[in-house]
């Protein structure tokens, strides 16, 4: 017969597992694992950091073509038609200077400029309009600064030059605009 305390052991471990003797847990590869992890998410760091690097290569890239095409046709002997000549001049670039309303001038003027190359400019590809879009996005953050300190020469000659970029972004196309309108 059985006793009560073999009874209640019995229901308590009705397998006999507490008799069994202790075993260490075998290999898991859990290190392995968490180091493969670790290697992914550094990788794809890397992969979204060059990324990045070359989005902005490519825009500088952009920019320097641009500036070179309307330089190949501003030199002189370059064939320009009537209409052309007539167009909007878009300098390049503007050198700060130390007179802060002569900036804030020289900025309403290209405001003006960039509204009616605007307003001339019937299309834009989907690449030019991406541009457009990220130069406005960084007139607004200067905009922004300039909020904050109103009299900054620094920021001034900063508006004024992204103003520039997109001027120019805004005569290429006008050009090319032009230019097909002429070939009918």
């Amino acid at each position: 017969m059985n006793t009560p305390n073999q009874s209640k052991q019995s229901n308590a471990d009705p397998l006999g597992l507490s008799q069994l003797d202790d075993v260490e847990p075998g290999y898991d590869g859990w290190n392995q694992v968490e180091s493969a992890l670790t290697t992914h998410n550094i990788n794809r760091t890397s992969r979204t950091k060059a990324g990045a690097w070359l989005a902005m290569a490519a825009s500088l890239v952009l920019v320097i073509s641009v500036v070179l095409l309307n330089i190949d046709k501003t030199e002189p002997g370059a064939e320009s038609s009537p209409a052309l000549a007539t167009s909007f001049e878009v300098p390049t670039s503007v050198e700060v200077k130390d007179n802060v309303n002569a900036l804030i001038g020289l900025s309403q003027s290209m405001e003006e400029q960039v509204a009616k190359l605007r307003h001339e400019t019937p299309s834009m590809p989907a690449e030019s309009a991406i541009y457009v879009a990220e130069l406005e996005d960084l007139i607004a953050q200067v905009d922004n600064e300039l909020s904050q300190t109103p009299g900054s020469i620094d920021l001034w000659g900063q508006r004024v030059n992204l103003m520039l970029d997109l001027a120019q972004i805004y005569q290429q196309q006008w050009e090319i605009d032009y230019g097909r309108i002429a070939l009918l």
